[in-house]
């Protein structure tokens, strides 16, 4: 009876202690598991590269190693020459917002609304709409005259450069060994879980490079149809919004809902500040309405496909992992919670496979 208690406490004390030095040493693990995910996404160029063979003469792995990163950096080099213009340009519109313009259009509905809200002492008598909406944009303002955000944070901070050098030194290493990570674990491990630990490696890597090779396909499918919904609606900055919104899709279920947010704010920001004030609900609903199909389309078609036949999960499993990894850290966690599951639930199936609950969660596997 000992014998088997301890059977099910040792993984479980192990795991633990996994889990606190992954958050003590948060910094370190960070850059690794950006180093990971990287490294997988271009392992499928590199096996293509080393192929390549002219007159007998093969491109040397290292080379296509040195290739893969050159283009993952020029690729990354370009959103970002894209989109950083826009983030300031979306910034000067916010900045240039006549607030007096705004209360004045507005000021004969506001005014019976106050009327009507007072009278049901929902707010007092010198409470206003027009001075709440007054404080809210001037705290938008105030936030957006931050347009050198990027250039002062790059210019004041060395870790930014620091960790940029340290993913790239580990992603260059990890695709020049796709096994460096995996055996350093199994020389920690002892001898008679080897097989098992490896057999769960091999698993949840597998599972794992589906699932980021099916997230990055959905996020580039969700940029292009937002962005291009919102252009033939008239949508302002329909770019940005459009590469937020997509972008919002690494979380999954709760991401779309935070990209339409942030759409509809900026939308309507940069309409306020074109002075259009009788487009606001045309705007309002164009948002929506984009956001509304194109992730209709996300449900249906493509989520199914990534989390059914990538990680295998259930969509329950999918969503309380989601919760519970951004209760426990935010939305780095709510990013992170479906691959964590995955590697639970492969360990659990390789070590726990007897107790039902585990044969029953990882049934789907």
């Amino acid at each position: 009876m000992k014998d088997n208690l301890l059977q099910y406490i040792r993984p479980i004390v192990g795991f633990a202690v996994i889990v606190f030095m992954a958050w003590y040493f948060m910094d370190v693990v960070a850059y690794i598991l950006v180093a990971t995910f990287l490294s997988m996404m271009g392992a499928p160029l590199i096996k293509k590269l080393d192929k390549i063979e002219i007159r007998r003469w093969k491109i040397p792995h290292n080379l296509s190693v040195i290739i893969t990163i050159t283009v993952m950096i020029i690729v990354f080099s370009l959103f970002m020459v894209l989109i950083v213009p826009l983030i300031i340009r979306q910034a000067n519109i916010i900045s240039s917002i006549n607030i007096n313009d705004i209360i004045a259009h507005y000021k004969e509905p506001m005014d019976n609304l106050d009327e009507f809200l007072v009278q049901y002492n929902i707010i007092n008598a010198d409470e206003t709409l027009a001075l709440y909406l007054q404080s809210q944009i001037i705290d938008l303002i105030s936030v957006a005259k931050f347009t050198n955000f990027f250039t002062n944070l790059v210019s004041t901070t060395g870790s930014l450069f620091m960790g940029t050098f340290i993913i790239i030194f580990l992603t260059y290493y990890f695709l020049v060994d796709d096994k460096l990570a995996k055996n350093f674990i199994l020389i920690l491990s002892p001898e008679k879980y080897i097989e098992d630990l490896d057999k769960a490696l091999h698993d949840s890597k597998y599972l794992l490079v589906r699932y980021f090779h099916g997230i990055l396909v959905e996020v580039i499918i969700m940029m292009t149809l937002e962005t291009v919904g919102l252009l033939i609606m008239g949508v302002p900055n329909a770019l940005l919004i459009g590469f937020l919104g997509g972008l919002m899709n690494v979380i999954p279920y709760l991401g779309p809902i935070i990209g339409m947010s942030i759409g509809v704010v900026l939308a309507i920001l940069s309409t306020l500040s074109a002075g259009d004030y009788d487009y606001i609900v045309f705007t309002f609903f164009s948002v929506v309405g984009v956001f509304g199909v194109a992730n209709m389309i996300d449900n249906f078609i493509l989520q199914p496909q990534i989390y059914s036949k990538s990680v295998k999960a259930h969509p329950v499993e999918v969503f309380l992992a989601i919760i519970v990894g951004g209760k426990v850290a935010g939305i780095a966690g709510m990013i992170l919670a479906i691959p964590t599951l995955t590697i639970i639930k492969v360990i659990a199936r390789q070590f726990m496979q007897q107790m039902k609950l585990v044969k029953y969660l990882t049934s789907r596997m």
